[in-house]
């Protein structure tokens, strides 16, 4: 990777060259620099005006309506598990459970039975429930 020094150098030498052979001879670095390279470095510049890198996209939003959707599920029945949920709404577990704990900052906690119990509880297991903040 060049850096913004050796850019520049390389976009300067190709306004007044016009040609590639010209640039790729004029800097011998340790990558060759490739003509896509060159003529991309030029264009952002003339687009933008800097040869720095520019910020990436990421990962695009869950929409509102989405978020609403999810909250109101949980709100309505806490007990219920991500992945019925993630059916329910015909959406990826993953994205529930990221809207869940980063959009909406539900946190799931674990009600435990003693183990020890003197009496047999049928069914006695883990229940997992949404617990959300106000």
């Amino acid at each position: 990777m060049a850096a913004p020094a050796e850019k520049s150098f390389c976009v300067l030498e190709y306004h007044m060259s016009k040609s590639v052979v010209t640039v790729q001879c004029a800097f011998r670095a340790k990558d060759p620099l490739t003509d896509k390279t060159i003529r991309a470095w030029y264009k952002q510049f003339t687009e933008t005006g800097c040869v720095c890198k520019q910020k990436s996209s990421g990962r695009p939003l869950t929409a509102e309506d989405d978020v609403e959707r999810v909250r109101a599920s949980f709100l309505h029945s806490p007990k219920k598990s991500k992945a019925t949920a993630a059916k329910e709404l015909s959406m990826s577990k993953t994205t529930v459970w990221r809207v869940l704990h980063k959009r909406l900052v539900f946190k799931p906690y674990r009600i435990q039975i003693v183990h020890n119990c003197p009496i047999k509880i049928k069914g006695a297991g883990l229940i997992s429930v949404y617990s959300y903040k106000t």
